[in-house]
């Protein structure tokens, strides 16, 4: 881990959205950190909405996320890790009696960018889409002990002078 803080970290982001829960897809790649946060960080904490491309995603929608982080580019993190999975494909079917395994192997797929990097989602992500945003400054206002007791007050006050109960 130290070594990949000495180098410059790419960041990968994959989600799954409600319409397709089980269906990861890349929306950002090759982020550094300060791309990141204003992207996605932010945009999440707050509760707000994704822009990906032309496309844009409301955080509400989101079921599941990871930020991967991978030390090369996620093309040259997924062409490693396809010519990994080809070379032990070759391997197994060199050693086997018979069985010949075929495959067009890993790193195809953008969500194979998981097996190839670190999943660092805990680390920026640490609560449900919006908990950053809490209530509206007048929902906070209007919520206040003080304020509930005093206009409670004033407002029994009214109601014992308008219907004459203290006589």
């Amino acid at each position: 881990m130290v070594e990949t803080e000495d180098r410059v970290a790419f960041y990968q982001v994959l989600i799954a959205v409600e319409q397709e829960p089980n269906k990861l897809r890349q929306v950002f790649e090759d982020l550094d950190e300060s791309e990141l946060k204003p992207k996605l960080v932010i945009p999440y904490k707050k509760g707000t909405s994704l822009i990906c491309g032309n496309e844009v995603i409301p955080v509400s929608q989101i079921r599941k996320i990871h930020i991967v982080r991978t030390t090369h580019r996620n093309e040259v993190e997924r062409e490693d890790l396809h010519s990994k999975s080809v070379r032990e494909i070759d391997r197994l079917n060199r050693e086997s009696s018979g069985v010949v395994f075929i495959s067009p192997g890993f790193g195809y797929d953008p969500v194979d960018i998981l097996e190839a990097g670190e999943d660092v989602t805990r680390k920026f992500i640490t609560g449900h889409p919006g908990a950053a945003a809490g209530l509206p400054p007048l929902a906070r206002f209007a919520g206040n002990p003080w304020l509930v007791t005093v206009v409670g007050g004033l407002v029994v006050a009214y109601l014992i002078w308008k219907f004459g109960w203290n006589k």
